[in-house]
């Protein structure tokens, strides 16, 4: 569809070509109206409505269901992820891309919404995240990291890349946290349409509490850091909150984890009323009042030292929680760490159940 890409950072120069396709990315300032088309997620969002679905990488495909008949001459991205690699890899490599498409696109969406994606969407996530993060190291510049990973991404979907032993080994801690849940291990209960109850009792969580209550960051690549992966609870859970209690012995810890992809601009999922993100994904306004009224009765019950803190409003250290979305509230004392509570799974679940089972 596209022969050249090139990826520029964000205050760079409009390059020397008409006719410009912006994906997983706005244009800025470069853009223009009359010549120029964006395919992103991103906001502010200038994707034409025929266009606009969940991921970049998505929409792309649709570009490719049905483009603009104009003379495209170059796509470009601003940043490195797996959802704007594999947004330009659909536009440059299209053939490819359609043979793989669903792979492809969830391999995107477990990168951007820590969603579940089926093996061969695993295997190509962690082989890019693994790439990004050994090249990042090595100093290389993006624009040779995306070439490189054209190259690979073939062999990364059919099992032919050298590496694809050591990727499979290291999906190990995802499929494990399937089997715990699948198992009853670790308990999973439906509390509604919108609303999942995940219980890891002690004898899971071992002497592995840090484990236990991780918090992966934004496309970072499977690995023994977290016990059960958010990606993992997507598989049953992708468009509910999810409270995720963790049993440890002076009492439990709680988190309140949100869709993973309500930072982004998306078109077919679920939207928490109130919650707004700004451009990008720096922080979000979350204007829901029985959310902070459920909040302010957990913490009237809490007889610990810990408070219930949300990312937003007047609660001490709610930019720390908004720095750790898609976690939107725990329990924390007075230093900002992590706190046991002393309220149980059930009852603090019967306390926000109300505040999301009418959205």
């Amino acid at each position: 569809m596209i022969d050249r890409f090139l990826i520029l950072d964000h205050d760079a120069s409009r390059p020397d070509a008409e006719n410009v396709v912006y994906c997983d990315g706005s244009g800025g300032e470069m853009f223009r109206e009359d010549s120029d088309l964006d395919l992103s997620h991103w906001r502010p969002n200038r994707t034409p409505a025929r266009y606009r679905a969940d991921t970049s990488t998505e929409i792309c495909f649709r570009f490719l269901d049905d483009p603009v008949p104009r003379a495209w001459m170059l796509a470009v991205n601003n940043h490195l992820d797996v959802d704007g690699i594999l947004s330009v890899f659909t536009l440059v490599h299209s053939d490819q891309a359609l043979a793989n498409r669903r792979a492809i696109v969830q391999a995107a969406e477990m990168g951007d919404f820590w969603s579940w994606g089926e093996p061969p969407a695993q295997r190509l996530f962690q082989g890019l995240t693994l790439l990004m993060n050994r090249r990042t190291a090595e100093g290389r510049a993006i624009q040779s990291i995306y070439e490189e990973a054209f190259r690979r991404i073939p062999a990364l979907l059919d099992q032919s890349d050298p590496e694809s032993g050591e990727i499979e080994r290291s999906l190990e801690p995802l499929r494990q946290g399937v089997r715990l849940i699948e198992a009853g291990a670790i308990r999973r209960a439906d509390r509604g349409p919108r609303f999942a109850q995940y219980v890891i009792p002690s004898a899971v969580v071992g002497d592995e509490l840090d484990r236990a209550t991780y918090i992966p960051k934004f496309n970072e690549r499977i690995s023994r850091q977290a016990l059960l992966w958010p990606q993992a609870r997507a598989k049953w859970d992708d468009q509910r909150v999810c409270l995720v209690s963790v049993e440890r012995a002076d009492g439990w810890h709680h988190d309140l984890w949100f869709p993973g992809y309500l930072w982004a601009d998306v078109e077919n999922r679920w939207l928490i009323p109130g919650m707004n993100y700004r451009d990008g994904m720096e922080s979000y306004d979350l204007n829901l009042p029985t959310f902070d009224l459920a909040i302010q009765e957990l913490n009237d019950a809490e007889g610990g030292p810990g408070r219930w803190t949300i990312g937003a409003g007047a609660f001490m250290f709610h930019s720390k929680i908004q720095s750790q979305y898609p976690v939107v509230a725990r329990v924390l004392d007075g230093r900002g760490d992590p706190a046991a509570s002393n309220l149980d799974p059930d009852y603090v679940t019967a306390k926000l159940l109300p505040a999301f089972s009418d959205l």
